[in-house]
């Protein structure tokens, strides 16, 4: 993994934390960013995508790590011009911003990250790089890299999803094992122009495989729009919300993942997280008479719900506070929320609260 960071003690800590990992992270002065020079004949950019395309192939590289701020040294270019020569080759970038302070509603601004830039790269959140959670950023990393891997290989396999005939709901669908859920995918396919627009410039051959590329854009659009605003597939504590059973019960009762079990998602990225996919869940809803509680694991059991007054009803994690709300606390999606996304929900006091800012 290439990370392209401007401070030292930075890319030392990162170093020192993939230590026995499996994973491997090769500084900027190691592969000669420093000593680019770019001359006047071309774009810096088209420049870069020639260096970082050579450097890709000789040092065997899967991923990048891309700092936002690279003004504070001299031996880099600009953070856009390493994003742009990227996505141009269709290299796997996570990027990150060191600093700042947290706060309870930290998700908003992560989520308008996640609009303005998710087709270029998988945003790493604050605590991971600099914060009291840096002990997960190997192993996210890692789980990312593998999620890109596994859609590529899947296209390996499948070389006819690639031919033009095909939406990219019907080959994710393909890639997640069946072609029948392409329909699950068609609320989230007006992004498609953006998610998978053909690179603008070609390199004069240094650009990577078109199939590498296109699963790229694939995986971006899979786990930044489809997996991060919830519809289809929905985090564990998300399932347990659709279930009106409040997340928190898992810690008393882990035979709650027993339930959901046959729900669970084994697509790429699956390693980030637990997932699972709302039709399965539909499903179970449907052999117990409409109301988890039924369910033989836990009928009679105390188990505390999101809504007590309608048993039988849907309940959803807040997409800013990432607190579990009733169905009727939740306001009426932004239109910035995918039509796909029909689990994406903001509670309406938080809604309120956030004012313009949650216009986005």
């Amino acid at each position: 993994m290439l990370i392209i960071e401007d401070q030292l003690p930075t890319i030392e800590l990162y170093q020192k934390l993939s230590v026995g990992s499996g994973l491997t992270f090769l500084s900027p002065a190691e592969i000669g960013l420093g000593d680019f020079s770019a001359t006047q004949l071309e774009s810096v950019e088209e420049q870069l995508a020639k260096y970082l395309r050579e450097q890709i192939a000789t040092h065997a590289i899967d991923l990048v790590l891309l700092d936002t701020d690279l003004s504070r040294g001299r031996e880099l270019q600009t953070h856009s011009s390493y994003k742009s020569a990227l996505r141009e080759l269709g290299m796997p970038v996570c990027r990150y911003q060191k600093g700042g302070t947290s706060s309870s509603l930290e998700q908003l601004p992560q989520l308008q990250r996640t609009i303005r830039d998710g087709a270029s790269a998988i945003w790493i959140p604050k605590a991971l790089v600099s914060g009291n959670r840096t002990a997960e950023l190997v192993p996210r990393l890692m789980s990312i890299s593998q999620g890109f891997k596994d859609i590529e290989a899947a296209l390996q396999a499948q070389p006819q999803l690639l031919e033009g005939r095909h939406s990219p709901t019907e080959v994710l669908a393909s890639v997640l094992g069946d072609p029948n859920l392409s329909d699950e995918f068609l609320g989230y396919a007006a992004q498609n122009l953006v998610y998978f627009a053909k690179p603008e410039v070609d390199y004069e051959g240094y650009q990577i495989s078109e199939m590498q590329r296109y699963a790229t854009q694939l995986g971006y659009w899979l786990f930044n729009y489809i997996i991060t605003f919830p519809g289809p597939i929905l985090r564990t504590d998300a399932a347990l919300a659709y279930l009106n059973v409040h997340p928190n019960e898992l810690a008393s009762h882990p035979e709650l993942l027993d339930i959901i079990a046959p729900a669970k998602y084994s697509g790429p990225f699956k390693e980030l997280e637990g997932y699972y996919w709302r039709f399965r869940l539909i499903r179970i809803l449907d052999e117990n008479q409409g109301d988890i509680g039924n369910h033989p694991i836990i009928v009679g059991k105390a188990v505390q719900r999101v809504d007590p007054e309608n048993l039988g009803a849907l309940a959803y994690i807040c997409m800013v506070s990432g607190k579990p709300i009733a169905e009727g606390q939740a306001a009426v999606s932004p239109d910035w929320v995918p039509s796909g996304a029909s689990e994406a929900k903001i509670d309406e006091t938080v809604l309120e609260e956030l004012g313009p800012l949650a216009g986005i």
